[in-house]
């Protein structure tokens, strides 16, 4: 399989959000490994979607950096941003207005981290090709069932 990269950046507004999944969705589609109407499609635009969401949100006022690569029939989606602050997945309380964004990453992406970075960090997803659609994969997944405050 041939190896294919997406990089942009982004100013850290939320009209990034929009921005991010049009120009990660329309890219991606048209890699001929990608099958049509693939569900990676679809995961890798929310996926994104939270990950900006979350670099708008916490970075500051530097840009935010989008990375898709797809290699091996693995698209890995990467979201740079200057914050030192490694974010961690939490299942918010029920009446949270936010703290979904890297459950969500978690429960939709085969394989998802965060790591520090020379300039900040990265927040990475890894969504495999192979898998089964979306919702057998949702479905498989153990949530986790333990609230934090942090």
């Amino acid at each position: 399989m041939e190896a294919h990269q997406l990089t942009f950046s982004l100013p850290p507004s939320p009209v990034a959000v929009p921005v991010a999944r049009r120009q990660l969705r329309e890219v991606i589609a048209a890699w001929p490994e990608v099958p049509a109407g693939s569900d990676a499609v679809h995961t890798a635009e929310l996926v994104v979607s939270e990950l900006v969401t979350n670099a708008v949100r916490y970075a500051g006022h530097q840009p935010i950096s989008v990375v898709a690569r797809l290699s091996d029939a693995v698209l890995r989606v990467e979201v740079r941003d200057a914050s030192v602050t490694l974010p961690t997945a939490v299942l918010p309380d029920e009446d949270s207005e936010g703290g979904r964004g890297l459950f969500l990453v978690g429960v939709l992406a085969d394989r998802f981290g965060t790591e520090s970075t020379d300039s900040g960090k990265c927040c990475w997803a890894e969504i495999d090709l192979a898998s089964t659609s979306l919702t057998a994969a949702a479905s498989a997944l153990s949530v986790p069932t333990q609230r934090s405050c942090t």
